[in-house]
């Protein structure tokens, strides 16, 4: 993901009042239920790999995603300029590349381990170019988390994670970087909701060639099918409408801290949905690398500085 929400959460709106609709309160509660539901749409799209593959469940889920928002946006209506549409063009590459490779990486690895090593793509960003003693101190956090998530030894061994699903993690993670900073730049020039209209359907098209295999196989599993919008539901829609509701509840830095929550939260449901049941140095790699987020954030917003957002799961 998360990597992980809506595409206007590219860019935070100003500090919440915190007096009306709930407050910061009723904020994090609408962000927890964000994250919780694609989390969850996560889930059911890992038990459908076995009949769409990775390839054919994320490009049905882009197709569903992509035509609900556009018939809710109708990006029709303004035709945007030349030079934004390329940079749409590339914002719905980026969207393609990094749901892509999420889900081949959720393929091979649970969903826990699979969110949190995408998730240290917006973190590496954050503590990008940074010299300050406590970043050095925070990308040192991040890589112990790291090591004890990956085990490279018992790789080395023939045990442990998939080297595949690890790799396929990682470029999820540089996809979701360069969402960060691309969906950054669209976002200064076009409404969030239909650039995020666009860019789905650039990514469904682009996608289309690798998942068309899948089309015959809803015809014959109707009731997978279904199951497949209720996972772009979950992974898109209603993350998307949670959090832009959030974000007029929040704080930037609430924001950024609940979204550091996105591992944690990709563990407890791959706990409780798919069984999937990390070891103890696994789950001391995450919680390491979710602080490692938290406390960067907490640190930059006390200093002033805006550190860039985690990117909206798609």
């Amino acid at each position: 993901m998360t990597a992980s929400t809506s595409q206007a959460a590219l860019a935070p709106g100003a500090p919440a009042d915190g007096q009306s609709d709930g407050g910061p309160v009723g904020g994090a509660l609408l962000m927890l239920c964000g994250i919780a539901s694609f989390q969850m749409g996560a889930s059911i799209a890992k038990d459908l790999f076995p009949l769409f593959g990775p390839l054919g469940m994320v490009g049905l889920r882009l197709w569903i995603a992509a035509i609900v928002l556009c018939a809710l946006a109708r990006p029709w209506r303004m035709v945007p300029d030349r030079a934004t549409l390329w940079l749409i063009v590339q914002y719905g590459t980026v969207v393609c590349l990094m749901n892509m490779t999420f889900y081949l990486s959720l393929a091979r690895l649970p969903l826990g381990i699979a969110v949190a090593i995408e998730f240290l793509g917006p973190l590496a960003l954050a503590l990008l170019g940074s010299r300050r003693p406590v970043d050095l101190l925070l990308v040192a956090l991040a890589a112990a988390g790291l090591d004890l998530l990956l085990q490279p030894g018992a790789v080395l061994r023939g045990r442990g994670l998939d080297p595949l699903g690890v790799g396929f993690g990682l470029l999820a993670a540089a996809s979701w970087a360069a969402y960060i900073v691309i969906g950054a730049r669209v976002s200064r020039r076009i409404d969030a909701t239909r650039a995020t209209a666009i860019g789905l359907g650039v990514g469904a098209l682009l996608l289309t060639p690798l998942a068309a295999a899948t089309l015959p196989r809803i015809a014959s599993h109707p009731h997978a099918g279904l199951l497949a919008g209720l996972v772009a539901i979950l992974s898109s829609a209603v993350p998307y409408t949670l959090e832009m509701l959030a974000m007029k509840r929040l704080h930037p830095r609430q924001y950024g801290i609940l979204s550091s929550l996105d591992p944690a939260m990709a563990v407890v449901i791959g706990l409780v949905l798919l069984g999937e049941h990390p070891d103890p140095s696994q789950w001391t790699g995450i919680l390491c690398i979710v602080l490692s987020s938290i406390i960067g954030i907490v640190i930059r917003q006390s200093g002033g500085q805006a550190a860039p957002p985690p990117a909206p799961d798609l």
